[in-house]
């Protein structure tokens, strides 16, 4: 008896020395891990993190071309190529699943979508999709890839300029067999073009209405005809983005699922050394694009000029004329576009801003006041 009291007392003290160190033991572990939770946003985070309830979605080669993730609610990344049997190149999509999982872990707020297509894919994604049996075979492959790779959406990017009726229809085919296999849980969205043409078709209208989250418009790149003939114009000007933004909102449901889109670059001319200020003047020659991050190296101390109601910056220096985008001129797109019920704002490209994001800052800044 003496003995198996002397058992049940160690065998006592035992119990309460694991049940005292239980609590301390777990105290330090939620406390390690509450310090890596507080840390991470200081660690990752920019000073200027989207907290809006508005959309803002930018496009990217990579991951990597992203300064601050956390403004964003969703990176494209651009763009998935299509082979001509009808299925999608996986090797387009540069990201493998360890590196979107970890992504995810550090952004948990910002989504990781693979763009369709493009300007520069759209004529072999046409041809893919015009074809029905070739357009399943790429609904297929493209979902296989989203769910094999950890992808939260893919967003259509087909540009085309003609036979809107018929490609809007094979359009929405695309997009109906995408939402059948991806379920409701993966984001569906649209570059969407500026041409009323495209976007006034039923069967446009009904793919925007009933079967995508969103359509990032883009109201940019107002200006190719001019740059042919070589009159000056403004490649993302106001007037023209109010009127795009105006037409698509006759034709949808619910406007908050429209995005506003951003060029974050400018256009370059040259033009007679004698002339000062060239609105509507023809130019001896168009000289390109430039991002925003080049802006300094281009117009120097330049004065800038603000015109078509604060929505495009214009500069000259020696014998070359600018207009562009800047941090005052997104600003002013982003404020209309909230306070007139749009969802957001979308921009093309990341690596076209400075190191600094300052247009996407500038972006932000705006998209936190609604």
């Amino acid at each position: 008896m003496k003995k198996l009291g002397l058992f049940l007392l160690i065998l006592l003290m035992l119990m309460c020395a694991c049940s005292c160190e239980k609590p301390g033991a777990y105290k330090e572990a939620e406390k390690s891990s509450a310090a890596a939770i507080k840390q991470r946003p200081k660690s990752e985070a920019s000073d200027t993190v989207l907290a809006s309830s508005k959309r803002n979605v930018i496009y990217a080669y990579s991951l990597s071309d992203v300064t601050y993730p956390d403004q964003f609610t969703a990176i494209v990344i651009s763009f998935l190529d299509t082979f001509p049997d009808g299925r999608v190149n996986e090797k387009t999509f540069p990201h493998i699943k360890d590196t979107l999982d970890t992504f995810h872990e550090k952004y948990p707020y910002t989504k990781v979508i693979a763009g369709l297509g493009g300007a520069s894919n759209s004529d072999r994604l046409g041809e893919v999709i015009m074809d029905p049996a070739k357009r399943k075979v790429l609904a297929e492959t493209t979902a296989a890839l989203v769910k094999s790779r950890g992808i939260d959406g893919i967003d259509l990017d087909w540009e085309y300029y003609s036979d809107y009726a018929e490609r809007n229809a094979a359009y929405l085919d695309l997009a109906l067999q995408l939402r059948e296999l991806l379920g409701n849980d993966i984001i569906l969205s649209m570059a969407g073009q500026s041409a009323g043409s495209f976007y006034n078709e039923p069967s446009c209208i009904r793919l925007m209405n009933d079967v995508l989250d969103y359509t990032s418009v883009m109201t940019y790149d107002f200006d190719y005809s001019n740059r042919t003939s070589g009159k000056i114009a403004y490649n993302g000007n106001f007037t023209q983005l109010r009127g795009v933004m105006e037409g698509y909102a006759s034709v949808v449901n619910d406007k908050s699922k429209l995005l506003i889109g951003l060029p974050l670059y400018g256009l370059k001319w040259w033009v007679d050394e004698k002339r000062i200020y060239y609105r509507n003047e023809v130019s001896k020659r168009y000289e390109g694009d430039f991002g925003y991050s080049k802006l300094s190296t281009e117009i120097g101390n330049a004065p800038i000029e603000y015109v078509d109601d604060n929505g495009v910056a214009l500069a000259f220096k020696t014998r070359y004329s600018y207009a562009f985008d800047d941090a005052v001129t997104v600003t002013t797109k982003t404020n209309w576009g909230c306070t007139n019920g749009y969802g957001g704002m979308m921009a093309w490209v990341a690596s076209s801003d400075d190191a600094l994001f300052t247009l996407e800052r500038a972006v932000v800044t705006e998209l936190n006041k609604y």
